[in-house]
């Protein structure tokens, strides 16, 4: 149960102004905002929109290294480029899985660069992309390419490829869990057997723990041998901008995305070959992350309604990426007594 029905009823308002604010924006002007405010309008605007996920069919992009004229045929082989992008949850580690599993089944992918920009999310769908991508490198090199931000669960995720690239200013690391602090439940009555009854303090905190635990023996395991940090200095969830996560060994090089798909492409032995890209969006169902007084809430609709909004109790996320439900009222509000001021009308 969400704990402020006031809070939960503020959300479900804040998400018709979104509404208001999307319908308005196609006859304004751009509004000078903050990069703050810029990432918390377009976080918001994604929401509204729920951006349908489409898997798209591969195509060519040219032949790197290789003859480029028209006349050229283009070689068998290919490095397959995965898009990743938005906060980790089911439907996009569904979606990541289910690429990767085309790509290993085809014959002529020799390598793949998973492109990320993601603050993380949820614990089990970060895991189950770090999985999928281990998976496929053991079959083909396989190279983590980090765009603005790839935190927590997007850290998680890309510890399953063979290197690391990051661009200086990307923003990586984040070890950790988010989670409020558990609160006691009451036994539920009648129970059928010794565990099913209400969960306690102890418990909880037990859970978390080994949340947290398993991603940091995950870190010191894959990159234990690179990595110049202590377990320590790991579990603080410190994040790092790329030129120092390649200094204390979080990452491995520094280079945008054209550098790692030359590396994972030198990693195949190819000297010509074809970029295949894909692109792994958020599934029209997926849930959007947004903060509360009381701990991070994932919302399942544009429209949402007191059964779409619902607690997270634990998250490996990148906080400061997400943005908080007053935060994003604000700047909607914001914009539109500009609209209404553009337009000659009071607010």
């Amino acid at each position: 149960m969400f704990r402020s029905s006031k809070q939960l009823i503020d959300i479900i308002t804040l998400f018709t102004l979104l509404s208001d604010a999307e319908m308005m924006s196609d006859t304004e002007t751009e509004t000078e905002l903050s990069t703050e405010q810029r990432y918390a309008v377009v976080a918001a605007a994604g929401l509204v929109a729920l951006l349908v996920g489409v898997l798209l069919a591969p195509t060519v992009a040219g032949i790197v290294d290789g003859d480029d004229s028209s006349e050229a045929t283009a070689p068998d082989e290919a490095v397959a480029v995965v898009t990743v992008e938005g906060q980790v949850t089911q439907s996009l580690a569904e979606d990541l899985e289910s690429e990767l599993r085309t790509v290993r089944a085809n014959d002529s992918v020799e390598a793949v660069v998973i492109r990320i920009d993601t603050p993380g999310g949820a614990p089990a769908p970060s895991e189950q992309m770090y999985t999928a991508i281990k998976r496929t490198s053991k079959e083909v090199p396989v190279i983590a390419s980090v765009a603005e931000l790839s935190a927590s669960g997007g850290y998680y995720a890309m510890l399953g490829a063979d290197d690391i690239f990051v661009h200086p200013t990307s923003i990586t690391g984040s070890v950790g869990l988010a989670a409020p602090a558990p609160q006691p439940t009451p036994p539920v009555e009648g129970p059928s057997g010794p565990d099913k009854r209400g969960q306690n303090e102890i418990q909880g905190w037990a859970q978390q723990e080994l949340l947290a635990q398993v991603f940091i023996e995950s870190v010191m395991a894959e990159r234990g041998d690179r990595i110049e940090l202590s377990r320590e200095e790991v579990a603080t969830a410190d994040v790092f901008l790329g030129v120092r996560a390649v200094e204390n060994g979080m990452a491995d090089e520094i280079g945008g995305r054209e550098a790692a798909i030359k590396e994972a492409a030198n990693r195949a032995g190819l000297d010509e070959y074809t970029v295949i890209e894909r692109d792994v969006s958020p599934a029209q169902s997926a849930p959007f992350f947004i903060q509360t007084d009381q701990g991070i809430v994932a919302v399942h609709s544009s429209n949402p309604g007191y059964n779409d909004i619902e607690p997270v109790p634990a998250t490996m996320i990148y906080k400061p990426a997400v943005p908080h439900y007053e935060t994003i009222q604000k700047i909607v509000q914001t914009d539109r007594n500009v609209s209404a001021a553009k337009g000659g009308e009071q607010p």
